[in-house]
């Protein structure tokens, strides 16, 4: 199915909507986060990111269990619709957690769009150095996935390929927040790096990995694996200075 801007649009009016009618008490914010905020997604690949807050008057487990409950029957309702049910990605989080997510997290978020409420990320400061952490963890986890993915490759080619483009275009956007870079996403890495980074990082399998996220068959992917994991390992390595 072949997916335009509007989709989302229409997924960010309706999800709202029914958030805000079933769930008004519960919903402290709603925000949307990632390269949709600024417009710069990619159609039919890039997710649109909900963040739903819950207020923390809801936090006792039975309450908490019924919001839930509730939230659940909404997204179903989407993931059951074909047309929306490959671009809507959720998280929830109880308000008064906020600020024990990742300083990577925070900042992602800070940039939100408020759709319910007002955004409680802007009033949170990260300093460099947490920054500097939780990138490099970041950047471990996604350098862990790919070595585990050369230990155990999957039977199926379309998965491997899937891992490896997350881990690649996972760690570079570690990268990418450990250098002190704000203003980027997954849909627009590869060329932040290949223009400010590629002399301290192989950028070429980055493009390469953005073209299979795309869906493009003329890619050679005859090194794709080994080029992958030595890119995660430099990118960890960079970050480890």
């Amino acid at each position: 199915m072949g997916f335009t801007r509007d989709e989302y649009q229409s997924l960010i009016d309706e999800f709202s909507k029914d958030i805000k009618t079933q769930l008004e008490k519960e919903v402290k914010s709603l925000l949307l986060v990632g390269s949709v905020v600024d417009n710069v997604h990619i159609a039919g690949e890039s997710d649109c990111d909900f963040l739903v807050i819950i207020d923390e008057k809801f936090a006792a487990k039975d309450k908490w269990e019924k919001t839930i409950s509730k939230l659940g029957k909404i997204i179903s309702k989407y993931l059951e619709d074909p047309l929306f049910a490959s671009l809507i990605d959720v998280k929830v989080l109880e308000s008064s957690s906020i600020s024990s997510l990742p300083a990577t997290q925070i900042l992602l978020a800070q940039k939100g769009r408020e759709l319910i409420g007002k955004n409680p990320f802007s009033a949170l400061k990260v300093t460099e150095d947490a920054i500097k952490e939780s990138a490099k963890a970041m950047g471990t986890e996604f350098y862990n996935q790919m070595k585990d993915l050369v230990l155990y490759p999957p039977e199926d080619e379309y998965q491997a390929i899937y891992m490896t483009v997350d881990a690649v275009l996972g760690c570079a956007c570690a990268f990418m927040y450990y250098s002190g870079e704000k203003e980027f996403y997954r849909s627009n890495v590869q060329d932040i790096i290949k223009e400010k980074y590629a002399d301290k990082l192989p950028s070429e399998v980055v493009h390469t990995c953005f073209k299979l996220r795309l869906g493009s068959q003329n890619v050679d992917k005859s090194n794709l694996i080994s080029e992958s994991l030595i890119f995660c390992q430099e990118a960890v390595k960079a970050m480890s200075k």
